[in-house]
């Protein structure tokens, strides 16, 4: 899924990490452990192109995806809410936007190839009902209501939201995409007990691979198959729970 070949950042003289290589296979569910300011949100910065790194690359599989949830999240968009999530989805959305051009295309009476038209609109319908095209409102819903948001929010502007929530909303659409590989940073802020679970639970189902970073411990032991314990500028991958790593440690 994705590697990472002598991995170093520094900032002025403080060394984060150096020679990091390290291996990311599908599925995994990989918690980041380590005090503030260690290099956590670094690495995910360069894993997801933000940043790059003094030394070494990273690789990662041809046409995989990233999804990154950041700390501090600012309103971007005066969208609704339910309109802004369920347009995450940029495959499901470019499809829609080709069947209403066609649409547009066959209201002309004069057009000559109505025919041509009508295949089209059907390979394009096949492949939006593919894509989940169907079922994203849906879909955008329930994920929008186990994090918290009440049917009264979906009309609501982002803009009418606080930090917290907007970080819910961030979280619904990267639910809702889906990418290969999801970065979460510190993803249970500003989560209430039900929508931790909400989240909890969508993690163990998701399909991709996920690095996490959270001071939810009970998260961790739920979710987490790997550990990632950040220290003198490297780092332990650990297999197994939080506790029997603590326990060890204790």
């Amino acid at each position: 899924m994705l590697r990472a070949d002598n991995i170093s950042k520094s900032y002025a003289d403080r060394v984060l990490f150096a020679g990091l290589s390290f291996d990311v296979g599908d599925r995994d569910r990989v918690a980041l452990i380590g005090a503030n300011g260690s290099g956590k949100t670094t690495l995910f910065d360069i894993v997801a192109g933000v940043t790059l790194p003094d030394t070494g690359q990273i690789i990662k599989s041809k046409d995989s995806t990233i999804g990154y949830l950041h700390q501090d999240i600012n309103p971007s968009s005066s969208n609704k809410l339910l309109d802004e999530v369920e347009n995450a989805p940029k495959d499901i959305r470019e499809i829609a936007e080709k069947i209403n051009n066609v649409h547009k295309a066959l209201e002309d009476t004069d057009t000559s190839n109505h025919d041509k038209l009508l295949n089209q609109l059907g390979e394009l319908q096949h492949g939006y009902e593919m894509a989940g095209g169907y079922d994203v409102h849906h879909e955008a819903q329930a994920i929008l209501s186990g994090l918290g948001f009440k049917q009264t929010d979906y009309e609501r502007s982002l803009s009418e939201f606080s930090g917290g929530w907007l970080m819910r909303a961030e979280l619904a659409k990267l639910l809702l995409i889906k990418p290969d590989l999801l970065l979460l940073d510190e993803p249970t802020n500003h989560l209430d007990l039900e929508a931790i679970n909400a989240l909890n639970i969508a993690l163990q189902r998701y399909e991709g691979t996920v690095l996490l970073v959270t001071h939810d411990h009970d998260l961790i032991d739920e979710v987490a198959t790997r550990l990632w314990i950040f220290h003198d500028g490297g780092i332990e991958d650990f297999q197994g729970p939080y506790e029997e790593w603590k326990g060890k440690h204790s």
